[in-house]
């Protein structure tokens, strides 16, 4: 149920339908259904290997969960082994499996949420960000006037100490930029870590990385997703995480984060 003055998000990323743990579906689905998100968000890799099949789970199980879905592509979210089809037509799959939106929108009279689609077809696992798509979203952010303004993409901005895996293009220059456009908060997943915090680099910017919340391809912790409650001036983040028995639940006490 939504309470005046909050917009609640739900923060999904890296289901990989195609390597996803089938005990953790219906424990997944009740916690989202009983959080009664405003939205959902869902920052890429729907799938494993962007086959049809996979879209098509990914679509009957993020729809059956009661409220709307804003989701960006992963890497995972174009083809690997068709080297072909990922650089001629890289999207092809998530256009007919999920939708020709890539970079969607939504808001309400308190919140925008701008997705970006970081996946590159040149560099399947690092991804990029560029400049044309900081102008655009500039551009759309700059008409949502006093509303918190969250920005989502699949890969991260920042990574934590020891990670090994390359920081995406342009990574650097879009620190630099987001604050300047009125962002505020930035979702990311792709590591299958859960990480919420002030980027170093960029201390007035709130990142939040997801872990995954299905794939049984879990890297250092349970299968876990974030949830956000946004209001005037502020946000209280939470990564709620499995336990052993596999039922959803918070990991920790929320934290509370002031947005300038």
């Amino acid at each position: 149920m939504s309470v005046a003055g909050r917009t609640r998000l739900v923060h999904l990323s890296d289901l990989h339908f195609g390597a996803t743990d089938p005990a953790m579906h219906a424990p997944l689905a009740a916690a989202v259904r009983d959080l009664s998100p405003d939205l959902i968000v869902v920052s890429g890799d729907l799938t494993q290997r962007a086959r049809a099949v996979q879209f098509a789970q990914a679509r009957v199980f993020l729809h059956s969960l009661g409220a709307p879905v804003l989701a960006v592509p992963g890497n995972h979210d174009m083809p690997l082994h068709r080297p072909l089809t990922r650089l001629l037509c890289p999207f092809r799959a998530w256009d007919r499996g999920w939708s020709p939106e890539r970079e969607p929108a939504w808001q309400n009279d308190r919140v925008i949420v701008v997705g970006m689609n970081t996946a590159d077809p040149f560099a399947w696992r690092r991804g990029v960000i560029r400049r044309g798509q900081l102008n655009r979203l500039g551009t759309r952010l700059a008409s949502a006037g006093n509303r918190i303004k969250v920005v989502v993409m699949h890969h991260p901005l920042e990574h934590l100490p020891g990670e090994d895996q390359p920081l995406m293009r342009g990574a650097s220059q879009a620190l630099a930029t987001l604050p300047g456009l009125g962002a505020q908060v930035v979702l990311s997943g792709h590591l299958h870590v859960s990480h919420i915090a002030p980027f170093a680099t960029a201390p007035g910017l709130l990142s939040l990385q997801a872990g995954t919340a299905l794939s049984h391809r879990r890297r250092s912790e349970a299968n876990a997703f974030n949830v956000l409650d946004l209001v005037p001036g502020g946000i209280t983040a939470q990564i709620w995480r499995a336990d052993a028995k596999g039922h959803f639940g918070p990991a920790a006490p929320g934290q509370d984060f002031a947005l300038g």
